[in-house]
């Protein structure tokens, strides 16, 4: 026998009454005594193997012929490189590479807050790099920072481009409500530290950039890696092993960025 149910499905704000024939389809009463799954004890699947440091994480990998990066951040809130000398650091040990600050989008020659990337240093260890980072000659102009967060977006001093979501009809919840209220809120800026610092390993496999990232959003970084890169979606691979922790911290993609293999060198570091 079946029955007609009436239900309602909502999209966007939007409401509307769906009907639905469902066929009869009586449940079984449960048993009697102590279920299989519910009320029972579930470990964990990855428990021993993060216990016992047998996870893999992503700065656990090592691939032939990686090298390291190490970043040169701003010290100020608001400041322009005026000088920069790299060849003492291209002449340290390990060092392969240096980029300048602009020579990519993800390094800035003036900085909109402190702490923000401006120059790389790749070698062949991290201690290397950080030590080709020591030798970098930099100048900087300090400017004066903006404090404001209204005047920040006005000036385009934000850090991304700034994204909107729309849902419902906003015009008409206000034409139809009984009371509006306007009113400005501001709260402090929140930040939480993951149990696992952010990093990425990127290896050219032919014309294939496979990138290892700790990341709850697999999808999105191939989208946006693969946009920046000017490369097809499907050349694209994103792989998280093991993640020390999400908290919506690693929801949002964190575009890596890196040049296509050369005959010399396939493997790009992180």
């Amino acid at each position: 026998m079946a029955r007609l149910i009436r239900t309602e499905k909502e999209i966007e704000g939007r409401y509307e009454d769906v009907w639905l024939v469902v066929e009869e389809d009586p449940l079984d009463q449960w048993p009697d005594g102590p279920l299989e799954v519910v009320g029972q004890p579930a470990p964990r699947q990855d428990g021993l193997q993060r216990a016992t440091g047998r996870a893999v994480y992503t700065a656990d990998i090592e691939l032939p012929g990686m090298l390291h990066t190490a970043v040169l951040r701003s010290p100020h809130a608001h400041a322009r490189i005026t000088s920069f000398d790299a060849s003492a650091a291209l002449d340290a040990p390990g060092v392969r590479a240096v980029l300048e600050p602009g020579s990519i989008p993800q390094l800035a020659g003036e900085a909109n807050y402190q702490g923000q990337s401006m120059a790389a240093v790749a070698a062949d260890s991290y201690a290397q790099a950080r030590a080709g980072l020591a030798r970098l000659r930099v100048e900087f102009e300090q400017l004066e920072p903006t404090l404001d967060a209204e005047e920040a977006v006005a000036q385009k001093r934000i850090h991304g481009e700034p994204r909107t979501y729309e849902r419902g009809d906003v015009s008409q919840g206000f034409a139809e409500a009984d009371i509006v209220v306007e009113a400005t809120y501001r709260t402090q800026s929140v930040l939480h530290n993951s149990l696992e610092s952010h990093q990425s390993v990127c290896d050219w496999e032919g014309d294939q950039l496979v990138v290892y990232i700790s990341t709850q959003y697999v999808w999105g970084v191939r989208s946006e890696v693969a946009e920046s890169l000017g490369l097809p979606e499907d050349k694209v691979r994103v792989v998280c092993n093991y993640m020390g922790e999400g908290s919506a911290r690693r929801t949002t993609p964190a575009t890596t960025r890196t040049s296509p293999p050369s005959s010399r060198d396939a493997r790009a570091g992180r």
